[in-house]
């Protein structure tokens, strides 16, 4: 994978919009929120997106909505 001048997470946003995901970034600091919005001048390669793609390891890193109590 090259090396950018983004950020990871500048690039793992971006390949969450080239994957076609709905995405919502947040923060409350306004250089954060800045870098979040800087997505569009850059695009990664077919290889980098499959390469970031092949980390998933099935694994949940918050709560599963399925299991969680509707009110």
């Amino acid at each position: 994978m090259k090396s950018y001048l983004q950020s990871s997470a500048q690039v793992t946003l971006r390949w969450a919009i080239q994957r076609g995901d709905v995405v919502f970034p947040k923060s409350v600091s306004r250089g954060r929120i800045e870098e979040n919005f800087d997505l569009f001048d850059f695009e990664l390669a077919d290889d980098e997106m499959a390469d970031i793609t092949a980390l998933d390891r099935q694994e949940r890193t918050g709560p599963d909505p399925d299991m969680m109590n509707r009110v």
